[in-house]
């Protein structure tokens, strides 16, 4: 698969148990922000300042859609950050 919009070039499905946690730093107004969610895939996006060009981010459930994390700060606010923890 491959997109024009965010340089994906491909996606995996993920394995059950794993999701996407979201923070901000300490005095961000959070009012109206979801919460992360489950991980449901992974993409490879292309990422000239990554090592060998590329990276690969999960896609995960949040507010009734899957999100990458950069499409998640786009909406939401660049200063948000996405980890992936066990528990999903």
């Amino acid at each position: 698969m491959k997109s024009d919009a965010g340089g994906i070039t491909g996606v995996l499905p993920a394995f059950a148990g794993l999701r996407v946690d979201v923070a901000a730093p300490a005095g961000v107004d959070v009012a109206g922000v979801p919460g992360g969610g489950p991980v449901v895939g992974w993409v490879l996006i292309v990422d000239e300042e990554a090592p060998g060009g590329a990276r690969v981010d999960p896609v995960f459930l949040a507010a009734g859609r899957a999100w990458t994390p950069d499409q998640y700060r786009a909406a939401y606010g660049q200063q948000l950050t996405a980890r992936v923890a066990s528990g999903g």
